[in-house]
């Protein structure tokens, strides 16, 4: 078997493009990274109880308007991708979209009256903050539209334009009203300002493509193509958010902020990784119709690898040192959130395996299996969230250790079953050299746990230094083996060349085909 160093040369050019799309994309994430890493450290020490309380009633939302998508946001990509007459595309799935915003507004103000006549309560300032968010979500919805658009036409760098501005307007203002020490309600409206200016941007750079709305003439299609998925999705949406829901429901906003605090630090490394999601979808689409099969195992296993060395060092740093972390990022107050973040470390590139080999399914038309694999996954991590979040289930775990393990168990479920429906298949899988990336992170583990236990690393200064040595370590041991080589330096230098970064970019912004 030929492993990806001997093959790169047949599909290098392609696999070039596809690095490149990637990497721009991956600026909008280290943005992105770096704003979360600011801004959720700063509302944890200013208005811990607040962030928890937004988080909360935005969960509540997200579940109702994610569950409504059913999978047409990856339906529009795949026939963009494919060539479909784009007027047509776009006016579908704006009419999707509008569908999904107003009935996410009904839902909402059916929950309201249903809990207030059942004679249940959820505080005041729940619901408003769920209000604001309702908003939030509208203007996300009509950025989907536009960023699903560049997505499937593999243009990466108009979409981290718009992803960038939101992340720097989103974080800025949520960092000034912490410090301010403002309400929840007040908190969400950072969401709202971000997500509005992102969709100035989007509509500025989305009007040269000349996009004429027509009648939504593909409706039939995407509803094909998303119908083994509904159930998935919907249940991909409750995954998403029920565990800061129940955590909220069985506990109170301040448990929601010690989890949602180390989520959004460990999201922060999931983004870099499952951004690659959509691209790689698109991409390998075009080559599954033009059947070229030897660049699409190619570039699959070259995103596994580099997604490795990105990852898995992260993953295992954040393992040893979550309490560490947590203190030095949010205080000693929430020190409950080191459990958490060392548990949820485990979920980085599981979920970033596991979205790659999704895109594998999808982009071949194999939805019905796909979709039956991941309705085992979100059943089996539902059910766990009700076993290990609710105090009186399982009181001898903390709530948001309980969830983070869900998620953790229930994505290894998922990369497993993948792997099994992939090679059922015979399709392009597993990175066959992967084994040699595990090895080396496991090599770190044993290295960073003796740092841990003679030298007490604390504060942040220290632990970021650590986690650069982490890092230099982990490579030097794979370059030890052969994994990684003067080729692979020279792609990845060519793959972040700001110079072939610009040109691309330009074509993008000239392309108005």
């Amino acid at each position: 078997m030929k492993y990806i160093e001997s093959s790169l040369n047949d599909t290098l050019r392609g696999i070039r493009l596809f690095a490149h799309k990637y990497v721009m994309r991956v600026s909008a994430s280290l943005v992105f990274f770096a704003s979360s890493f600011i801004s959720v450290a700063i509302m944890a020490r200013y208005v811990g109880e607040a962030y928890g309380m937004m988080m909360w009633g935005m969960a509540f939302v997200a579940i109702l308007n994610n569950a409504l998508d059913l999978g047409f946001y990856s339906a529009n990509i795949k026939k963009i991708s494919e060539g479909k007459d784009l007027n047509k595309c776009v006016s579908t799935y704006l009419a999707i979209s509008i569908a999904v915003s107003t009935i996410t507004v009904c839902l909402v103000l059916v929950s309201f009256l249903a809990i207030g006549l059942l004679g249940d309560s959820l505080p005041t300032e729940f619901w408003a903050v769920a209000a604001v968010f309702v908003g939030y979500f509208i203007l996300n919805n009509m950025n989907l539209v536009v960023r699903g658009t560049f997505t499937g036409r593999m243009e990466g760098g108009k979409e981290s334009i718009i992803l960038t501005t939101e992340y720097l307007v989103r974080s800025a203002i949520l960092i000034i009203l912490a410090v301010l020490g403002t309400s929840a309600v007040v908190l969400s409206l950072g969401y709202v300002i971000g997500s509005a200016c992102a969709l100035l941007v989007a509509l500025t750079l989305f009007r040269p493509l000349k996009v004429k709305l027509t009648r939504p003439a593909f409706f039939k299609e995407y509803s094909t193509f998303i119908v083994p998925l509904a159930v998935p999705m919907v249940l991909f949406a409750i995954i998403a958010y029920l565990d800061r829901m129940m955590i909220g429901v069985f506990y109170d906003e301040l448990e929601v902020a010690f989890y949602a605090a180390a989520m959004g630090i460990v999201y922060a490394f999931v983004t870099i990784g499952v951004v690659m999601n959509g691209l790689l979808l698109s991409h390998m689409s075009k080559l599954d119709a033009k059947e070229k099969k030897d660049e699409a195992r190619n570039t699959l296993w070259a995103a596994q690898k580099y997604l490795a060395v990105l990852m898995l060092p992260a993953t295992v740093f954040l393992f040893i040192f979550g309490n560490e972390t947590s203190v030095a990022l949010f205080s000693d107050g929430f020190a409950a959130s080191g459990p958490i973040m060392s548990v949820l470390a485990l979920y980085i590139f599981l979920a970033v395996l596991a979205g790659l080999f999704s895109q594998v399914l999808l982009s071949m038309n194999r939805t019905v299996r796909y979709g039956r694999v991941a309705t085992v996954h979100a059943i089996a991590t539902i059910l766990l969230f009700l076993i290990l979040i609710p105090g009186s289930l399982f009181g001898s775990m903390a709530a948001g250790t309980g969830a983070a393990l869900s998620l953790v168990l229930g994505n290894l479920l998922f990369v497993l079953l993948l792997i099994a429906s992939i090679r059922r298949i015979g399709a392009p899988g597993i990175y066959p050299r992967l084994f040699i990336h595990v090895a080396a992170a496991l090599v770190l583990a044993g290295l960073l746990y003796l740092v841990k236990i003679y030298l007490e690393p604390s504060g942040l200064i220290s632990l970021a230094l650590l986690s650069l040595v982490s890092i230099t370590v982990y490579v030097i041991v794979l370059a030890a083996v052969k994994e990684i080589s003067k080729k692979d330096v020279h792609f990845i230098r060519d793959a972040m060349s700001p110079k072939n970064l610009y040109e691309d970019l330009m074509d993008e912004i000239k392309n108005e085909r």
